[in-house]
């Protein structure tokens, strides 16, 4: 009887595609995510017959990126990134063209998921093409998107507070999907009606958020305290009372959730919301305090929140100076610029 071989065989050779992937993508991908043996942060898709694979999980604890490969030739592939920046379902169009303008002057463009029109899901990204020793290229790449997703976070709650990020529609008592979203104002309303112990509070907050109905945002919040604790939710009772104009209850507020020195706890930087509830409130003083001085690599919104408070001071000068910062950076805030030409305006 013939032996039977004992040789393992060796596993199949990665497609093109794939082997982009892993020589690649991965090796950004571990770079930028925070690893677990029993929980990778991120995974490269098996797929299909006739597919493409693609790098897809959460990176740096909080963003989810997606990598798609499209073969150009046998020396050049195009790396499609595209990351979820979250869900606006109040006034969606708008918000795109808002969003597509301020990108202009990046690499990135907005990436129109095809639920948009009825979801509002927000995604950024752009187009890179590689060749075999571009490695670098692709994690500075990857490292820029993900620059851009932390200025968004605090880019929405100064001007789109109605977005919500993908955290605020996860683990909700409805499946976010599966919401009536060629109603929402009904459901809403529908739910305000009865008693709150009939209510999904949870969920109908933050849909009352992405109506930027903040009347009912802090409705909610004072009826279910107990689904809706006080401290964490401190931030958006905060930017609901900013959004009603209403700037000492916005104050009280925040200080109520713990802010110290424009800082919520565990926060990296200043709160908007609350600092410009400061200077709104006349209290320009404390709001230059909590701000300091310019300093490099400090967030864009510094400077905005600087030349607001000094314009309130009556320091034109100063202020001028801190919006022409912000406006080297942020060239396409169609807002702010709106907002600083009222500004100017008064003079």
């Amino acid at each position: 009887m013939a032996k039977k071989s004992t040789k393992r065989k060796s596993p199949p050779e990665p497609s093109p595609l794939a082997a982009v992937l892993q020589q690649l993508v991965v090796p950004a991908f571990m770079a930028e995510s925070e690893p677990s043996d029993d929980d990778p942060s991120f995974d490269m898709s098996e797929p299909e017959p006739g597919e493409a694979p693609c790098v897809r999980g959460l990176l740096r604890g909080e963003r989810l990126v997606h990598v798609l490969p499209i073969a150009i030739d046998d020396e050049r592939t195009l790396l499609r990134f595209s990351l979820l920046s979250g869900y606006i379902i109040s006034d969606c169009p708008s918000a795109v063209i808002l969003l597509g303008n301020l990108l202009e002057h990046t690499p990135f463009q907005i990436r129109i998921d095809y639920q948009l029109g009825l979801i509002g899901r927000i995604g950024i990204g752009c187009d890179v093409t590689v060749r075999a020793d571009d490695a670098p290229l692709v994690h500075r790449r990857l490292v820029e998107l993900l620059k851009m997703a932390a200025d968004l976070d605090w880019f929405m709650p100064l001007r789109m507070p109605q977005h919500l990020t993908w955290k605020d529609v996860s683990g909700l008592e409805i499946d976010w999907d599966d919401l009536p979203h060629h109603d929402l104002n009904g459901f809403l309303d529908e739910g305000m009606a009865v008693p709150p112990d009939e209510r999904t509070p949870v969920i109908m907050l933050r849909v009352a958020q992405g109506l930027a109905r903040w009347k009912d945002v802090l409705q909610l919040l004072r009826d279910h305290p107990g689904d809706l604790p006080s401290r964490p939710y401190a931030p958006l009772k905060c930017m609901a009372y900013r959004e009603l104009r209403r700037w000492l209850p916005a104050i009280r507020a925040a200080k109520a959730g713990g802010i110290r020195n424009g800082r919520y706890p565990g926060a990296k930087w200043i709160s908007p919301a609350y600092t410009h509830s400061l200077i709104e409130a006349g209290d320009d003083i404390e709001a230059l305090k909590i701000l300091g001085k310019h300093h490099p690599g400090e967030p864009a919104y510094y400077d905005w929140l600087r030349g607001m408070a000094l314009h309130r001071a009556s320091d034109r000068e100063q202020a001028a100076a801190c919006f022409e910062r912000y406006f080297a950076d942020w060239p396409s805030d169609i807002l702010g610029a709106t907002k600083a030409a009222l500004l100017a305006a008064e003079d």
